[in-house]
């Protein structure tokens, strides 16, 4: 894993001015030879709006909805016309594994136009939704903003890109999402800066442009948010234990690293057996560990305190920040008696274990090293 590492100042400084060159920084999301109003026409899977036809005759002929694609000009409709909007007598929710209660407000779905059985009126069959965060429908250039999937090397790090929906052009690098446009409430605006640093990530309206990095003489480049759009799943099972939490787990730590002298991957830790938590000896005997290995019992206040707030001030460190307070509800939520061992010195395994619904104990490890 590649560490993290803090460099001199003004190298800083060269290093974000070179990747900065040829990055339409201060523009649309966009690229500079592509506008939010280019002639785009989305002739299969794509973004789409949906709204309600409110016409008044015999279905299907009118009672559908118009489905309008986002960033784009015009859409193949069913009949193979193009359009501005097309009509479709329905929309296809089946892919999605939820119910169209859960689609309460502005929603922007992926998805394609399709025929349909028994008449010729299409439907549209949604792969994809999101949610807004606002409740409003998108009111800029829209991109997918999600992780790069590489380490960060050099501070601060493009580890984000945002690549504009519907379109071709390449995706254009961003160190976060700036949410400071829009009136969220704690939960959502974590819900958003979390998403944005997974691989699903999250849909962002909004003109790409720079703000202070750390030191603040450096410019680094961010998406404004004029909206966000969460994707919404299937709602998750009540009283997860086993592979269900195993993989609800492995989703609140996916890419998020902790940090001390190393970046180290949180894991799954599930000794076989175990109904109780363990006191020191026991587990020391479940790592195979000798007895005089030194334990230490922290609270997972204490072991996160530096995670879960961002100090540093700028918009990677409030991602990662949002990131670990979603993964310390996680933790609570899902488990009973957490406790956070510290074993050993200078390489010291970390790990956070409490008891599932199933009784079982469970939990992650990871890895700090302090010399």
């Amino acid at each position: 894993m590649v560490r993290a590492m803090k460099i001199p100042a003004l190298v800083r400084s060269m290093v974000v001015g070179s990747l900065l060159v040829g990055c339409q920084v201060g523009a649309d999301v966009a690229s500079d030879d592509e506008s939010s109003s280019e002639e785009i026409t989305v002739r299969a899977e794509g973004y789409f709006t949906a709204a309600h036809d409110t016409r008044r005759c015999v279905s299907p002929i009118c009672g559908g909805y118009w489905v309008s694609p986002v960033n784009a000009s015009s859409a193949r409709c069913v009949d193979g016309t193009t359009a501005a909007r097309c009509y479709v007598a329905s929309l296809d929710l089946s892919g999605l594994g939820i119910g169209a209660a859960s689609l309460d407000g502005a929603i922007v779905y992926r998805g394609r136009i399709a025929p349909a059985v028994g008449h010729a009126y299409g439907r549209f069959v949604a792969t994809e939704a999101w949610r807004s965060a606002t409740d409003a429908a998108p009111s800029a250039s829209v991109a997918r903003v999600s992780t790069t999937g590489t380490a960060c090397t050099f501070l601060p790090c493009e580890t984000l890109n945002a690549q504009r929906v519907n379109s071709a052009a390449r995706p254009l690098p961003v160190v976060g999402v700036d949410l400071s446009g829009l009136t969220l409430s704690d939960a959502a605006r974590d819900g958003v800066l979390g998403a944005a640093t997974r691989d699903e990530g999250v849909l962002v309206a909004g003109v790409r442009t720079t703000a202070p990095g750390n030191p603040s003489t450096e410019r680094v480049p961010v998406l404004r948010a004029a909206q966000a759009f969460v994707r919404v799943g299937p709602p998750g099972p009540t009283g997860q234990c086993g592979a269900a939490l195993q993989a609800s787990f492995a989703h609140a730590t996916e890419r998020l690293l902790f940090t001390s002298e190393t970046d180290a991957p949180f894991t799954w830790f599930a000794p076989a057996g175990v109904r109780t938590v363990p006191a020191n000896s026991t587990l020391l005997r479940l790592l195979s560990l000798p007895s005089s290995t030194p334990v230490e019992r922290v609270t997972l206040e204490r072991l996160l305190r530096g995670s879960v707030v961002n100090a540093d001030g700028d918009l990677p460190s409030e991602h990662r920040a949002a990131r670990f307070r979603q993964l310390v509800q996680t933790l609570g939520r899902e488990l009973t008696g957490l406790t956070v061992y510290r074993v050993g010195t200078v390489q010291i395994r970390v790990f956070i274990l409490g008891r599932d619904r199933c009784g079982a104990v469970v939990g992650l490890e990871t890895l700090a090293v302090e010399t």
